[in-house]
């Protein structure tokens, strides 16, 4: 890619600095206080909430350098409002979802992140889309069936996640799902009862209905200001 395809303004490489600098801060001092805390807790329960913490704030960290690293590496500029999105995004599900139990303390903070994954994703389908006409000299694509792209694509990460919720629950016995009828935290306990029948399927059917209704928001978006679908709909001579 190159690298002049994305400008932006000092002001806002400036906020963007700030924005992950803050980010930064506050991952390392939960970081620093969870391995603090793993040399004086002795209960195992606890600790293996505090570990799996942990790795959580790596995690973002990870999503932190990332542009750095694929620009380095792959040569590869990651536009600044698909970055912020999807950092904003990890901070809602790794720190406060996973490392501070929002998962297991707000009963809808899992709906409240797939509701927005399927509104990110769709702008991600649409920077893609413009990303693909910027390479083509001559490229038309439907309004029709680039909304339809726009909400498939939002379905099919959506489908994905759920598959490697799945494996993980399986493989490490969590429950990203929310299978259990007595916790919707991620880490459970083997005092923790499963759901049974069709209401253990209720979260995931949730999941996937909210990333739907995420995407055909953004569509809505789109149909609203005509100028700008326009540009990702055509680009010709």
């Amino acid at each position: 890619m190159n690298n002049n395809e994305f400008e932006y303004s000092e002001k806002t490489k400036r906020r963007v600095r700030i924005f992950k600098r803050i980010l930064s801060f506050i991952v390392l001092i939960l970081a620093i206080a969870t391995m603090v805390a793993l040399f004086y807790v002795k209960k195992e329960k606890m600790r293996v909430r505090l570990f799996f913490s942990l790795l959580q704030y790596i995690a973002m960290s990870i999503v932190l350098i990332s542009p750095r690293l694929l620009k380095k590496f792959a040569n590869f500029e990651v536009p600044v409002e698909v970055h912020i999105s999807v950092t904003a995004f990890a901070f809602l599900g790794l720190v406060l979802g996973d490392g501070l139990n929002f998962y297991g303390k707000i009963g809808w903070w899992d709906s409240l992140l797939h509701f927005t994954s399927g509104i990110i994703l769709s702008f991600i389908a649409l920077w893609l889309l413009q990303m693909l006409i910027l390479r083509r000299k001559y490229l038309f694509m439907h309004r029709a069936l680039l909304y339809i792209f726009v909400v498939a694509f939002s379905l099919a990460v959506g489908a994905v996640w759920e598959l490697c919720e799945y494996t993980v629950d399986d493989i490490f016995h969590t429950n990203n799902q929310q299978y259990m009828a007595t916790t919707r935290a991620t880490i459970v306990s083997s005092d923790d009862e499963p759901l049974e029948g069709h209401d253990a399927l209720a979260d995931t059917m949730k999941d996937l209905a909210l990333d739907l209704a995420g995407a055909i928001l953004v569509v809505c978006y789109e149909c609203s200001k005509k100028e700008i679908t326009q540009y990702y709909v055509s680009k010709k001579d």
